[in-house]
């Protein structure tokens, strides 16, 4: 990937078929993940990463918590898993192609871009035991922490790209 252009009516990246072959594999990984997390409300206490991605929204009151889960933790699991869905959808035509593929993306489109890699980013992050600014990955997570790094420049890309676009 090259990075996120500003076009007519949205952005644009050009995007090798492996690189969209791992972000859709990366895509469908996290759908499946946040799939069952809507279906297991335990499952925030047996992984970590799933408490990230479905945080309790009272921290300090159990019983407010429980209802919140009860009443929203499958929407926003569902919510998240379909902004993954769009960003594999998006990234159909070059998984399959043989040369560079141009993606065309709209605003909307943006943004789900930049949520689905950053719940992506918060998984991997949690994987590796990252969790305050400063912690760095052990050895053994090398190719996690280069495939975090990737993420981050393409979310910070995209995310500057939309912020200029915002501005005009």
């Amino acid at each position: 990937m090259r990075g996120f252009i500003a076009v007519d009516g949205g952005f644009e990246a050009l995007v090798e078929p492996e690189e969209a072959r791992v972000l859709t594999s990366l895509a469908a990984q996290l759908q499946s993940l946040l799939g069952e997390a809507a279906d297991d409300e335990a499952l925030s206490e047996e992984d970590a990463a799933v408490a990230r991605l479905l945080p309790d929204a009272y921290r300090d009151d159990e019983d407010a918590a429980a209802e919140w889960r009860r009443l929203s933790r499958r929407a926003l699991a569902e919510r998240k898993a379909g902004f993954a869905a769009r960003f594999a959808a998006a990234l159909a035509e070059a998984t399959a192609a043989s040369e560079t593929t141009r993606i065309l993306i709209d605003e909307a489109g943006g943004l789900d871009w930049v949520r689905a890699i950053g719940d992506l980013r918060l998984v991997l992050a949690e994987r590796m035991g990252l969790h305050d600014e400063g912690d760095e990955p052990s050895e053994e997570d090398e190719g996690a922490a280069e495939l975090y790094h990737w993420l981050a420049w393409m979310q910070d890309d995209l995310v500057g790209v939309l912020d200029a676009g915002w501005g005009e």
